[in-house]
């Protein structure tokens, strides 16, 4: 795990979803403090970016338009804001879930500040994408060596009400202008 005040990066092994694979999974995960965006690189356990995703529609790299990073203590969390661009290791993307960004703008979910940042940090991320940033990012980044990447932990959920850190209302990015 790298971890310093502007980014934080972590890999996890986990089984993959996909039926497509036995193997285990290895998930790089990158979170910034200045960016409205995190990526998920997925490598095989011998450290080679592999594209598994769903049958039809295969990607290497998920990156998720979300909140900055927010540090408590030694944790990190953003909020995802619905918004994705999948990327494959020959460089192409798509951008996916337009339609739920835009439901949960109206259902109140993301306020108009938020919605706002969110449109500007995907289009930094397709920047990053296009000038070759994102894959120089999860090829060079300088981990211990995949194969010894722990378990992910498992999975416990909360009420997002119950984590003001990230609650609507109450996150720090909640009250911005737009």
């Amino acid at each position: 795990m790298f971890n310093d005040e502007s980014t934080w990066v972590s890999q996890t092994r986990q089984a993959s979803p996909y039926e497509t694979m036995t193997e285990d999974l290895i998930l790089r995960h990158f979170a910034f403090a200045d960016e409205w965006f995190k990526i998920n690189a997925t490598f095989d356990r011998a450290g080679t970016l592999i594209q598994p995703g769903p049958p039809g529609t295969p990607f290497a790299i998920n990156c998720d338009i979300a909140t900055p990073m927010v540090r408590v203590d030694q944790d990190v969390s953003a909020v995802d804001l619905f918004l994705d661009v999948l990327v494959r290791t020959d460089g192409s993307y798509w951008v996916a879930d337009q339609e739920e960004f835009e439901q949960a703008i109206v259902a109140g979910l993301i306020s108009a500040g938020e919605a706002h940042r969110a449109e500007r940090g995907l289009e930094r991320l397709i920047s990053w994408i296009e000038s070759g940033r994102v894959e120089s990012l999860v090829h060079d980044f300088d981990l211990d060596t995949v194969g010894r990447a722990p378990r992910a932990l498992p999975v416990e959920h909360w009420d997002v009400g119950d984590v003001p850190s990230v609650a609507r209302l109450t996150r720090s990015t909640w009250h911005l202008e737009v």
